[in-house]
């Protein structure tokens, strides 16, 4: 029977030691001590079409990463027409217009999107590419109308910049 007492009596006090450290750990010395961040699911767009996202203890973006800007596509959107009927001689007010969107550019058979990228309010947008030949479409969940596209397939030399115009088409006739 002594020997059940000492035994309940070291277990009993082999739990008022872990309480008394859990509570020290959890409600005194872990107060001061840093807790864990969740950083918004923000993105940052850098230069050269690419996102980053914000990661460590203050949240921060993430550096983009630094490509020389040597060649890609340059260019405008313009949305049009903006009249219902067009007339001879066109009428000023009925001109296309700057056009600011979410556009994609696509290798250019149209298979593998390549970048995703906006333009600003005055339809100006500068995508750094490699050489090669590619599209510009609209951006994947855009409506069917304004519908947006190059002329055909834009060829982008090393070292150079192309310049074009994309056309979005309103769908008035």
């Amino acid at each position: 029977m002594k020997y059940n007492t000492s035994l309940i009596l070291v277990c009993l006090a082999l739990i008022i030691i872990a309480g008394t450290v859990f509570a020290w750990q959890n409600f005194y010395k872990g107060a001061s001590s840093v807790k864990p961040i969740a950083c918004t699911m923000e993105a940052k767009l850098c230069s050269d079409g690419s996102s980053v996202s914000r990661t460590g203890p203050n949240c921060e973006f993430a550096k983009c990463s630094e490509v020389k800007a040597t060649s890609g596509i340059t260019g405008t959107v313009l949305l049009g027409p903006t009249c219902p009927v067009e007339r001879i001689p066109p009428d000023p007010k009925c001109a296309p217009k700057p056009y600011s969107t979410a556009l994609e550019v696509a290798t250019a058979d149209g298979a593998k999107v390549l970048k995703q990228f906006n333009s600003d309010s005055s339809g100006k947008f500068n995508i750094i590419l490699p050489s090669g030949e590619y599209v510009i479409r609209n951006g994947q969940g855009s409506k069917i109308f304004p519908r947006c596209f190059s002329n055909g397939t834009i060829k982008v030399i090393d070292g150079k910049y192309t310049d074009v115009n994309i056309n979005c088409d309103t769908g008035i006739r």
